[in-house]
């Protein structure tokens, strides 16, 4: 059951980001969409984060861009995180991710990139992690593991 509502996140993300290709934006905000219906989730996981970041040229680079690992400034990135309760290891809902987009630096034509992943908050631990079928704490084991959901449209 896992897999197939996974598919629709991918699925539901694509149409909320894009609609041929072309940015869906409301007051300047890019929303994500994401159905939820996990089942089978640890009793120590309280809450589900589901995080989106959005990466474009169109987005300005600040004074003192981050460097990569070589040393070359990254790529400006826009970002938002909402955290779910989770109630009794379950989580059924639809997941609303607002990334706020202000000051685009001539955006029109340009290719963004976004992503988002999923994580669950152990209660006993007091750590955020990603689920793995292989994680080596029990409460964020979690198979089939839900993916990161990746892809582009143009502003």
């Amino acid at each position: 059951m896992i897999t197939r509502i996974f598919s629709t996140i991918v699925a539901t993300c694509l149409l909320a980001a894009s609609g041929s290709n072309t940015a869906q934006t409301t007051s300047g905000d890019v929303t994500f969409r994401l159905p939820l219906d996990l089942s089978q989730l640890s009793s120590d996981i309280a809450k589900i984060a589901v995080a989106c970041s959005i990466s474009s040229d169109a987005i300005p680079q600040g004074p003192n861009p981050p460097l990569d690992p070589k040393g070359v400034p990254m790529r400006p990135k826009l970002a938002k995180q909402v955290e779910i309760p989770v109630s009794a290891g379950q989580l059924v809902t639809t997941a609303i991710i607002v990334v706020p987009v202000s000051g685009l630096d001539n955006p029109v034509g340009k290719t963004a990139n976004y992503d988002c992943s999923i994580t669950g908050y152990s209660t006993a631990l007091q750590q955020w992690s990603r689920f793995e079928e292989g994680h080596t704490t029990a409460a964020f084991r979690l198979s089939p593991t839900p993916p990161y959901i990746t892809g582009s449209f143009v502003w």
